[in-house]
């Protein structure tokens, strides 16, 4: 299962979402993680072992798009949690204790958003694994993160 931290983190535009990923990549994103209903510490399942340090231009894509679908997703839980909550806790997807600790209300959203950013990743052509992989590479290869920004930048 997938780590997410959940909180406040509007985004803004392009820089924001790069500023997002960067941030979310640099907290791992699907190191275990996805982007940050919180994602402080992002870890979606195992391990991330960057074995292949190369990334495809169609992966360098898919995982731009993943991504964005799922700040989108990310944001609107954010809100539904705001509004039931009046703040936005701090979840590990991972944590099923945690989670069935939540008002059910909040469970169901959570779940609902651990799930679809795990859907998201697939449906895009990648593995959790790989995802994870590459949130790694691109945190120690500016070449990667310049690939990203620039499939970002055109996927906006």
């Amino acid at each position: 299962m997938m780590m997410f931290k959940w909180s406040r983190f509007h985004v803004q535009g392009i820089r924001g979402k790069i500023l997002c990923v960067g941030a979310l990549s640099a907290l791992g994103i699907l190191t275990g993680s996805v982007p940050h209903l919180s994602l402080d510490s992002p870890n979606w399942i195992g391990t991330h072992s960057a074995s292949a340090q190369t990334i495809t231009p169609e992966e360098i894509e898919n995982y731009a798009r993943s991504i964005l679908a799922i700040e989108q997703q990310r944001s609107q839980a954010s809100q539904e949690v705001q509004t039931i909550l009046n703040y936005v806790p701090a979840i590990d997807c991972r944590n099923a204790d945690a989670v069935n600790q939540l008002d059910r209300e909040v469970k169901a959203i959570v779940v609902n958003y651990c799930e679809s950013s795990k859907n998201l990743v697939t449906s895009n052509g990648l593995t959790i694994q790989r995802f994870n992989e590459i949130t790694e590479i691109v945190k120690t290869n500016p070449q990667s993160e310049q690939q990203l920004r620039a499939a970002l930048t055109r996927l906006q």
